[in-house]
């Protein structure tokens, strides 16, 4: 994911593009864990939020919006390494 940090506003949407070769997803989580494909958790416990998580094929992309001030973290569920924070800044 890159950027692995974001920071923006309350109002801001967030958009995100798998310009990738291989499926990804991009799944808000409440503490960063493992993904949904065992082999590749390197020991860590699936994050219950990748039971459930939206594939993104590749070429495609997502929008996430709504999010509420504060830290919010994403990861993608099938590789577990690949994480960001989406810092949003409240409203002033």
């Amino acid at each position: 994911m890159d950027p692995s940090y974001l920071k923006v506003e309350t109002e801001d949407g967030v958009s995100v593009r798998n310009s990738g070769g291989r499926m990804h997803t991009f799944t808000e989580v409440a503490a960063f864990g493992g993904g949904r494909v065992p082999p590749l958790n390197q020991g860590l416990a699936m994050a219950p939020e990748c039971a459930t998580a939206t594939n993104i094929p590749p070429g495609t992309g997502a929008e996430v919006t709504g999010l509420s001030a504060g830290n919010h973290r994403f990861q993608c569920c099938i590789h577990p390494w690949m994480r960001a924070i989406v810092k949003v800044k409240p409203e002033d």
